[in-house]
């Protein structure tokens, strides 16, 4: 007589190996996630970029600001009340290092700083990135 069915360790290895491919989907998933974010943060910078360029030809100077864009800051009302953006875009996260920090001193040039999550913007590693006009 032949008993019918699956040992416990024919059982075991077959969710082993569900759990293996799972957790590779889960990986993949997490990294194209984070390739979208840093898509998404040079968008963004490419906006407040082409905001600033049309206050500067407007205003003939930057805004005088140092800190993170709030929406509320100094920066981010010269921009929304100059009619050069309609929203001032913000980090994915939004928190710690993931902000997008405005340095402009004097008004002749400036500084965005912000943060890549991923090597997967071409010509750009992962971490601090800053860009100036």
């Amino acid at each position: 007589m032949t008993k019918k069915g699956f040992t416990i360790v024919e059982l075991l290895i077959v969710i082993s190996i569900i759990a293996l491919i799972g957790s590779l989907i889960f990986v993949q998933l997490q990294q194209a996630r984070a390739r979208a974010r840093d898509a998404e943060r040079e968008q963004e910078i490419k906006a407040l970029q082409n905001a600033l360029a049309i206050y500067v030809v407007n205003n003939k100077v930057y805004p005088v600001y140092s800190g993170s864009f709030t929406g509320t800051d100094i920066a981010s009302n010269a921009l929304l009340t100059g009619d050069t953006i309609n929203q001032i875009p913000f980090d994915p996260f939004n928190n710690g290092s993931y902000q997008y920090v405005y340095n402009s001193t004097d008004g002749s040039t400036y500084i965005i700083t912000y943060y890549l999550e991923t090597d997967s913007i071409p010509g750009k590693n992962m971490g601090m990135q800053t860009t100036r006009p």
